[in-house]
């Protein structure tokens, strides 16, 4: 019986993190929407991954438009945003006040708040009532800001809608070779039979 010939394997993976993320994110929102019933932490979640995905695409087209991306870093996503549309050319006349920039301020707030979360009392206002119907006070919620905006799926459904259309008008404007928008990557995979004396 001949003996085994040896081969290398060699395998190779490019990773888009922010496509990644953002899949996440979709698959997450797919799931609250279709077990809307305790979805409370698939909308927390999926809101979340949608920042981490934008964050990420911030990050993965500084590499490509600035040779010093890793100096600029450190900066604000915010901040990385704004010097990203000055160097592209991406113009959003409506500004900050109004969709979809709005709304990402509105995520990384959101992001922010949960990444950095702080203790938090809540007192209600006194509620009036009659000796009838005193009870009904008490399953009214005492809600955060940031956990009343995952009670449905309003908040990362509008996060997702307005941080593709950014992504979207960074991703026309960048002037390097390119992958089509949120494409996971490649793997490539491959074995060499080796020669042998």
């Amino acid at each position: 019986m001949s003996k085994p010939r040896k081969v290398v394997v060699t395998k190779q993976r490019t990773v888009h993190t922010y496509a990644e993320l953002w899949h996440a994110s979709d698959c997450l929102l797919a799931a609250g929407i279709e077990n809307p019933e305790g979805s409370t932490f698939q909308f927390l979640s999926s809101a979340i991954l949608t920042a981490f995905a934008f964050e990420s695409y911030l990050n993965h087209v500084g590499l490509a438009t600035f040779t010093c991306w890793e100096q600029l870093d450190r900066l604000p996503p915010w901040s990385k945003l704004e010097l990203l549309c000055e160097e592209l050319g991406v113009v959003f006349p409506d500004g900050a006040g109004a969709r979809p920039l709005q709304t990402v301020a509105k995520l990384l707030n959101f992001r922010n708040t949960i990444a950095h979360g702080r203790l938090q009392e809540i007192k209600a206002k006194p509620i009036m009532r009659t000796t009838e119907n005193y009870y009904s006070a008490y399953h009214e919620e005492l809600l955060t800001d940031w956990e009343r905006m995952v009670q449905t799926d309003k908040f990362a459904k509008r996060a997702r809608e307005d941080v593709r259309d950014v992504l979207q008008r960074l991703h026309d404007a960048r002037r390097d070779k390119k992958e089509h928008l949120f494409t996971f990557g490649k793997e490539l995979h491959g074995a060499t039979l080796l020669d042998e004396p």
